[in-house]
C-alpha cells in the first residue's frame, strides 16, 4: 500500500531570506504539513492495529499467509492434567497438541475444528485442523470413546481399535484427529509408545 503522506509539495525553500514572502505559500505549506500529519496518523495506527506484533499473540483472522518458509516454530501444546467428566472436549483453540490423564473411562468430542458448525465465526470451512492427542491413565484400565454431534460421523482408520484402552502413566496412546468439513472427522490411531 502506498503512503498517502504528502512531502512533495512542501515547500523547503520558502521562506525567502530578504523578500517579502506571499504568507499563502506559508498557509500552502502548513496545509500540507497538517494534512501529511494526520495521513501519518492513520496509516501508523493501521500499522499499529492491523500488523504482526514480535511482543504480543498475533490473531490473523483466517487470512492466508502464502508462499512462506517456517524456520524453526513449534505446535502449541495443551496439557488438560488428569481427567473424568464425560464427555471431555479436545478444543482446537486450545493448541494442535493435546495431553490428557484419564482417571476414569470417558467419552470425547472435539470443538472449534474447521467445518465445526458450533465455530460460528467460520461459516465455509477453511482449511484443515488437526489435534494430535497424548493419551496417559493415572494408574487404573481406562477406556476413550469418541463422540460427535449434529450428524457429525467419525471416520477411522482400519487399524484403529473397537476399544481404546488407556492403561499407562507413563507409555502414552497417540491418536491423530483431523476435520476440514462439518460431515466428517476422522481419526487415525497411532499406537501406544513405550
Amino acid at each position: 500500500m502506498a503512503s498517502n503522506i504528502n512531502y512533495l509539495n512542501i515547500n523547503e525553500n520558502f521562506p525567502v531570506a530578504g523578500q517579502d514572502n506571499d504568507t499563502q505559500i506559508f498557509r500552502d505549506n502548513f496545509d500540507t504539513i497538517k494534512t501529511s500529519l494526520r495521513n501519518a496518523k492513520t496509516e501508523i495506527t493501521d500499522l499499529q492495529d492491523d500488523t504482526a506484533k514480535l511482543n504480543l499473540d498475533n490473531n490473523f483472522q483466517l487470512k492466508v499467509v502464502e508462499n512462506a518458509v517456517l524456520q524453526n516454530n513449534r505446535t502449541q501444546k495443551f496439557n488438560a492434567g488428569s481427567v473424568s467428566a464425560s464427555p471431555t472436549t479436545a478444543d482446537f483453540k486450545n493448541g494442535d497438541y493435546q495431553i490428557y490423564t484419564l482417571d476414569a473411562s470417558i467419552t470425547m468430542d472435539f470443538l472449534n475444528l474447521p467445518g465445526d458448525p458450533v465455530y460460528t465465526s467460520e461459516t465455509t470451512p477453511i482449511g484443515m485442523g488437526k489435534i494430535m492427542l497424548e493419551l496417559y491413565s493415572t494408574g487404573g484400565s481406562y477406556t476413550i470413546t469418541f463422540v460427535t454431534s449434529g450428524g457429525t460421523v467419525i471416520k477411522k482408520d482400519p487399524s484403529f481399535p473397537g476399544t481404546v484402552t488407556i492403561d499407562s502413566s507413563s507409555d502414552p496412546v497417540f491418536i491423530e484427529v483431523w476435520r476440514h468439513s462439518a460431515d466428517t472427522i476422522f481419526m487415525r490411531y497411532l499406537g501406544k509408545y513405550s
